[in-house]
């Protein structure tokens, strides 16, 4: 019950203070929440000035509140209210399954952005998946419309550019608690809608340029492409997940041959990795040398992907046979 949760004091010598933004949330927003989750049930705001909350801090703690009842007084405060800066909190919105070029690359320059977008005001993570989702059509039309190799390089580099974007709207659904599967889904679609059109593009560009074997070694990649997506979008499904990139993801370092095998293969197949090399080795003039080594990737992973849903699918098995 609500009055069995301790109660929460939260005080700021200023209104100023409590409206400050922080990662695009009110000081006081932020305050409200780290209550919230250490289990308050009321928590008693205290605003030393007597100042009036500006209307988007009312609106943070509503959305922030959770359960909690908020009750906003004015009267003197023994200490106020320290929040981290914007900066350390979108430097925490790292994710600790980033590949290796995430950490690297694209993770300081995706956190740079948010940090500059979080501070325009109605700025939300959709507005950025629906940016990701533009940048995709112009990437897939310089690969199809002006071709050769200026094309296909413009194509590479904005492919590349989506990988490291894609970071901005998960690191401001982190940094202002604005994370839903819906938000979720809808990014990772965006996600495989790009990785498809950039492959596509990429495989016809080159199938008509060079008019040999190529066309079929991006097919096979198309085909893993649109079989095996779709075979790890319903395994996750039947699990409860959200549509994700996560089902084959493994932590901890390689411990034998196998473990070493499967590593490269996660760290090649992932999408911060295969975008950049996929943009040097364009750049590079050996394309095709690009498509080859994904393909094989590719195939390493689905033979992963298939093994994983098999055994995933026998323990679900023998749990049904076990409930029974």
């Amino acid at each position: 019950m609500e009055s069995e949760k301790a109660p929460a004091a939260i005080q700021f010598a200023t209104a100023a203070e409590a409206n400050r933004r922080i990662a695009g949330v009110a000081a006081a927003g932020r305050a409200v929440r780290a209550r919230c989750e250490a289990g308050a049930g009321r928590i008693a705001l205290r605003i030393g000035d007597g100042g009036a909350l500006a209307p988007a801090t009312l609106a943070d703690i509503d959305r922030l509140r959770g359960g909690a009842a908020v009750a906003v007084e004015a009267g003197p405060v023994e200490a106020s209210e320290r929040s981290a800066s914007s900066w350390a909190t979108v430097r925490a919105t790292g994710k600790p399954g980033d590949g290796l070029v995430s950490r690297s690359l694209n993770r300081p320059i995706s956190q740079r952005i948010t940090w500059l977008l979080l501070r325009l005001p109605g700025v939300r993570p959709v507005h950025v998946t629906i940016f990701n989702a533009i940048l995709a059509l112009v990437m897939v039309t310089m690969l199809f419309v002006p071709g050769g190799a200026l094309g296909l390089a413009v194509g590479g580099i904005l492919f590349h550019a989506a990988s490291v974007l894609d970071g901005v709207d998960g690191e401001m659904a982190r940094a202002t608690w604005r994370s839903s599967p819906a938000g979720a889904t809808l990014d990772s679609a965006v996600d495989l809608a790009t990785n498809f059109l950039f492959l596509a593009g990429v495989t016809v560009h080159l199938a008509l340029r060079d008019g040999d074997e190529i066309g079929w070694i991006g097919g096979w990649a198309i085909f893993i492409m649109v079989t095996g997506l779709p075979l790890m979008a319903f395994r996750l499904r039947a699990d409860g997940a959200p549509l994700g990139f996560d089902l084959l993801k493994r932590s901890g370092r390689p411990r034998g041959p196998v473990d070493l095998v499967y590593w490269i293969v996660q760290t090649l197949s992932g999408r911060d990795t295969y975008a950049f090399l996929f943009m040097v080795l364009i750049i590079a003039g050996l394309e095709r040398t690009a498509l080859i080594i994904f393909t094989g990737v590719a195939t390493l992973w689905f033979v992963y992907l298939l093994l994983t849903l098999y055994r995933r699918s026998g323990r679900r098995a023998a749990g049904f046979r076990g409930a029974a």
